[in-house]
């Protein structure tokens, strides 16, 4: 029997795809992952990335819809997120992250499930002191975060798919309702100026056009500025987040998300045992 070649892959399997969903001896629209595999093996694809790549499409969550609007969408992304392949299984890693994230990054668990764990910030007024106090210098970026989802799907006995996904939606709207503010806020202040003007226009129309006209501009650059400054630092923030999420796959990839014990818990261990 003739081989095909790679090149010819796809075309295939997107045309037995359609049979698949044309055909009336089986559903068309899902396929089981002992199926999938059968094929990637008839194929000539490597099983443990077919494996991988069901994982990673699995370890896609569906998030609440999130708000729209022209103005949002120029702002950036309402959810950062990173993937990626890690050892241990899904227990392990989530069990990590449940130890890890109250200390590392003065988190609270809303919601648990065997693979997939939901996070919010502290806000509480203990958490802000301790964030207030710092942590060798860095900052807490996750502190603005809706919320923090974290899931873990197996790929193999050793294996999983570690995924986050920061929900900054709420961040976002915040410029937004700003920028809003600040723009509704000069054009007060215009119409307040402009009194004024109505009686000085029956006198100095001219001068009366040139100062309307003066504060129009300087309305609508106080408006783009702090639409650029407040852009400006959601997107900073958007950059640290994104580099906080990849340094806790880092983390989980080198096996160190179990954080050694503070100096706190170890002299709450020690006077406990002194007992």
């Amino acid at each position: 029997m003739s081989e095909l070649p790679r090149t010819s892959l796809e075309r295939v399997l997107a045309r037995a795809s359609e049979l698949q969903s044309s055909s009336t001896t089986e559903p068309g629209d899902t396929i089981s992952e002992a199926r999938l595999v059968e094929i990637a093996k008839e194929v000539g694809l490597d099983v443990n990335h077919v494996r991988q790549a069901i994982a990673e499409e699995r370890a896609q969550v569906s998030l609440a819809p999130e708000s729209s609007g022209a103005i949002l969408s120029s702002l950036g992304p309402s959810v950062v997120s990173a993937q990626r392949t890690v050892t241990g299984t899904p227990e392990q890693l989530l069990r990590n992250l449940e130890a890890f994230l109250p200390r590392g990054e003065f988190m609270v668990a809303v919601r648990r499930t065997s693979d997939r764990m939901v996070w919010e910030p502290r806000r509480d007024p203990l958490g802000n002191f301790f964030r207030s106090l710092g942590s060798g210098g860095r900052r807490f970026d996750l502190v603005r975060l809706d919320q923090l989802v974290i899931s873990a799907t197996k790929v193999d006995d050793t294996r999983s798919v570690l995924r986050f996904d920061a929900v900054v939606d709420g961040a976002r709207r915040s410029v937004r309702n700003a920028t809003i503010g600040t723009a509704a806020g000069m054009l007060l202040i215009m119409f307040i100026a402009a009194l004024p003007l109505v009686f000085l226009s029956l006198v100095v129309p001219q001068v009366a056009a040139v100062v309307l006209a003066l504060l129009g501009t300087i309305s609508a650059g106080v408006t783009w500025f702090s639409w650029r400054m407040l852009t400006k630092q959601f997107r900073l923030m958007v950059g640290r987040v994104q580099q906080r999420v990849e340094y806790l796959l880092d983390e989980a990839q080198q096996g160190r998300l179990e954080q050694s014990p503070s100096l706190l818990d170890r002299m709450l261990k020690g006077g406990s045992g002194s007992l």
